[in-house]
């Protein structure tokens, strides 16, 4: 519900913000199956990055890790699969439709680099947690930004698709981690006779 109500807000503020600059983020958005594939090849270069910098965090990178699996790993450890998919899409869409539907085409004008790196150093402050984390965040929101761009002849369902993956397999990663941690206080099974054997 929080993730619903924030990620909500987003779109909400998105609109309103295209509204103001006059630019309308739906104008960019065609559901056909050859931007699905690209959204759906452009999360593997993400997937990459993830697997290498969350198996080997070295530096800074290691208190990324333990931060998302402090604070997420409560939350995504109580959510069903579909309360995953459903938080990773809309994160994904509200996300996407701000920062590449409506501030990067306004931005356009400027020129279309001036709009990749500005809407992205946006994003990146948007992911303020450490500054590694806002470069890292900067970083793929360029790399988003150039999906945009150039895959699917500006069609915002290419990053929404690229953005919703890559969050719901961090997600599943994230929620088995804080499960797996060897300090998690372990459930109580049942003795022969069926009464617990936890201590009272």
């Amino acid at each position: 519900m929080l993730a619903t109500l924030f990620q909500g807000a987003i779109c909400l503020l998105a609109l309103g913000v295209g509204w103001l600059l006059g630019t309308s983020p739906f104008e960019h958005w065609q559901m056909n199956l050859h931007s699905l594939g690209y959204g759906v090849a452009g999360a593997i270069p993400m997937l990459l990055m993830f697997a290498v910098t969350y198996l080997y965090p070295v530096g800074p990178l290691k208190a990324i890790k333990e931060f998302l699996i402090e604070a997420l790993g409560p939350s995504l450890s109580e959510c069903a699969w579909y309360d995953l998919i459903w938080v990773a899409f809309l994160a994904g869409f509200s996300e996407e439709l701000m920062f590449r539907g409506v501030i990067q085409k306004s931005l356009g004008y400027f020129g279309w680099w001036v709009a990749l790196l500005v809407s992205n150093v946006l994003f990146g402050m948007a992911h303020a947690i450490t500054l590694t984390y806002v470069l890292l965040a900067a970083l793929l929101g360029i790399y988003l930004g150039l999906l945009f761009e150039v895959a699917g002849q500006q069609n915002l369902l290419v990053p929404i698709v690229t953005h919703t993956i890559y969050d719901l397999i961090a997600f599943f990663v994230v929620r088995q981690s804080f499960r797996n941690r060897p300090n998690l206080p372990k459930l109580a099974e049942p003795t022969d006779s069926g009464i617990s054997s936890a201590p009272q």
